[in-house]
């Protein structure tokens, strides 16, 4: 953890104090309740594993607190997950290592920023915040880019403040890919160190404390698996025409060998519009089981609007198959 009286992000402090540092704790930032992690946001700094991952997927729960503090005591609530960590401890800001981010920001779950951890590749298109603030968002239509700066996601799929909300990150080689209650909200592909002249793909994990107060539970973390499957997904009906007040529905049937699916992703303009309702993810789908996803839309969809529906697994979209939504 950082000096207790740095604010901000522009490395100041009024009176110049000893950074709290390694493995100390006098304000309690970090404590556990109830088999939750509490984060209380008070200093910046992190919670860190001592292990280093590769090719892994994690999974995790957060919920906002009420308390903000300084330099962050208004606006949004503010955290990350860093991963593919490595030293030194204080390298961003004094408190973080460097380090690819999942974005943990109250309604922009799923952003990605680079702490250092090195560049890498997205599909972008320009895009406007609540505020209409332009920004470069994640598009699974665009092609890849190199970019440097922050990747918002494709859309907003946090829950509502006071419930818990699901994020994942799928890192596969110098690749990853971010899900926030089961949808893919961003990809970025050959994260590369130009100083080390190498891609990245290892690295140690760690957990912000960022100004605001809130809760972690239910942490897993696995590794991937390579291999393949020959599965086949099939649908009767892929192009689905759905109006306000209706309910639609998407089967699915695998008629090839077992797959496992991980999350689902809407692809298109204003796709947090639709409303797909997932099974409980991760599933194994066996040759001749099926799915049914009910779909609505929500108030205030423009008429005309089309997206893409994919299903994803550890390595991947599926492929092969895809459904069109339209608003009616």
């Amino acid at each position: 953890m950082r000096p207790p009286n740095m604010m901000g992000y522009d490395n100041k402090q009024d009176t110049p104090m000893e950074p709290i540092g390694l493995n100390k704790d006098p304000y309690k930032v970090f404590t556990v309740e109830n088999g939750m992690i509490h984060i209380s946001g008070q200093i910046w700094g992190a919670i860190t594993s001592r292990q280093e991952y590769s090719n892994f997927h994690i999974r995790f729960q957060t919920k906002w607190g009420e308390k903000q503090w300084p330099p962050r005591a208004t606006g949004l609530r503010d955290a990350g997950f860093l991963f593919h960590c490595t030293e030194p401890f204080d390298y961003s800001f004094k408190c973080w290592m460097r380090s690819i981010e999942m974005q943990v920001q109250e309604t922009e779950i799923g952003d990605h920023f680079n702490l250092g951890g090195g560049e890498a590749e997205f599909q972008l298109s320009p895009g406007k915040t609540g505020d209409h603030k332009n920004v470069d968002q994640y598009d699974g239509n665009a092609p890849l880019k190199r970019f440097t700066g922050r990747v918002y996601r494709s859309g907003d799929f946090e829950s509502p403040k006071g419930e818990w909300t699901t994020s994942e990150v799928i890192a596969r080689q110098a690749d990853a890919v971010f899900i926030v209650n089961g949808f893919v909200v961003n990809r970025l592909f050959n994260i590369y160190r130009n100083d080390l002249k190498q891609q990245v793909t290892s690295g140690r994990i760690q957990f912000q404390s960022e100004s605001a107060e809130y809760w972690l539970k239910n942490i897993q973390i696995r590794p991937i698996s390579f291999k393949r499957t020959n599965a086949k997904l099939t649908s009767p009906q892929t192009d689905i025409i759905i109006g306000e007040n209706e309910k639609q529905q998407i089967e699915i049937t695998n008629t090839g060998e077992p797959i496992e699916l991980v999350a689902a992703e809407l692809i298109g303009k204003d796709i947090d519009k639709f409303v797909v309702r997932l099974p409980s993810l991760p599933m194994i789908l066996k040759k001749g089981e099926k799915i049914i996803l009910p779909v609505t839309i929500k108030p205030g969809s423009v008429s005309g609007n089309k997206v893409k529906l994919r299903l994803e697994s550890e390595l991947g979209p599926v492929p092969g198959w895809e459904a069109n939504l339209t608003v009616k």
